[in-house]
């Protein structure tokens, strides 16, 4: 056992509502973010937290520091960083709770067969869904993804019908993984729901059609948050299994840019948000050749700042794409071959070279 400070506690200090629920695992309204439904998770036993936006969370050290330099900039390694939130805690005077420590493991489980073979299944209900449904494939086509690239990426539409579909399957095994997996959702009165309904499912495929994750970006403006992805199984990076990693590889905040950039011919990949969870980092760190291409905003440009200093190795580029917010919408309101000079005129300032052609 060890002892530290009392989570709750500290969380209602800087203002966040969290009714305790005893040990049980209870959410809040997000403090990082701007929203409306309760995506920041608090486990009051182990004491720690959860951000399911950008997929960082910690103890009750690790959210003071979030606070105090910014969600993705705080770092415990930093000595600097972790003495001043040290002196916080003292002054606070927080009570002490005592903490069972979590056994982490040293490697990222595999994905067993069985999970394999249920994304794998689930990706194709979405992709047969996607091809039968005008509005989410007239989206796809109107931001410039081809037939060719929507098919090869397998890329689908959450249309509300999984819980029924996977019900055809003879084994209840897969119904359970769903569950468990987060595609599923089960309520109180045993009534099952689809997390990602709605939603256009970008599947992540390494380079033998393996589905190791799938993400859901959303179809509608209103729909919130912008990404979402399975809580049961880690967070991928969209896009980086595709490649060797000895291929220069650009990473985009948004999975819109990705596949812009893959369409152009540049091995590009999306973590879909600002933020790269820590085991993420780890796989990131055995490739070389990295860049971090921003969107034409603040937010972004910061966030890229900050994979940098995670990912000393990779080149920070910041994105101008006359006046639009990023590549995507600059492809599509301008025309792909004025953003294409504009990508390959960025990645060119920064070193990299790519001939056109799809990736």
């Amino acid at each position: 056992m060890e002892k530290k400070p009392d989570l709750l506690e500290v969380l209602r200090a800087y203002g966040v509502e969290v009714t305790s629920a005893g040990d049980r695992r209870v959410n809040a309204i997000c403090p990082f973010h701007d929203e409306s439904r309760p995506s920041f998770s608090v486990d009051p036993e182990q004491g720690l937290w959860f951000c399911f936006h950008d997929y960082i969370g910690g103890d009750a050290i690790d959210f003071v520091g979030s606070m105090e330099f910014g969600l993705g900039s705080w770092d415990s390694r930093n000595k600097g960083m972790f003495k001043q939130v040290l002196s916080i805690l003292k002054e606070k005077n927080f009570s002490q709770r005592k903490i069972e420590p979590v056994k982490k493991e040293e490697k990222k489980k595999e994905l067993s067969q069985n999970v394999l073979f249920l994304l794998g299944h689930v990706t194709e209900i979405y992709h047969q869904n996607l091809l039968k449904d005008k509005e989410a494939l007239g989206y796809l086509q109107e931001r410039g993804l081809t037939e060719e690239f929507i098919r090869t990426r397998k890329i689908g539409f959450a249309n509300g019908n999984l819980s029924v579909m996977l019900s055809l399957l003879p084994e209840k095994v897969y119904r359970n993984l769903a569950v468990d997996a987060g595609l599923i959702y089960v309520n109180e009165d045993g009534r099952r729901w689809e997390f990602m309904k709605g939603r256009i499912a970008f599947p992540d495929l390494d380079r033998n059609g393996r589905v190791l994750g799938i993400i859901g970006r959303r179809l509608k403006h209103y729909q919130n948050p912008k990404y979402l992805t399975l809580k049961g199984l880690p967070k991928v990076i969209w896009g980086l299994h595709r490649f060797s990693r000895w291929q220069p590889t650009i990473i985009h905040e948004s999975i819109m840019d990705a596949c812009t950039a893959q369409l152009m011919g540049v091995p590009s990949v999306s973590p879909c948000g600002t933020g790269i969870a820590w085991h993420l980092v780890d796989e990131l760190e055995k490739r070389q050749y990295l860049g971090f291409l921003s969107q034409d905003d603040d937010p972004s440009k910061r966030a890229v700042k900050r994979w940098k200093e995670k990912l000393p190795q990779g080149r920070v580029i910041i994105g101008s794409y006359d006046g639009h917010k990023d590549l995507s919408e600059m492809a599509t309101e301008v025309g792909w071959d004025a953003a294409r000079k504009r990508l390959f005129a960025l990645l060119e300032k920064a070193g990299f070279e790519y001939e056109y052609g799809e990736k």
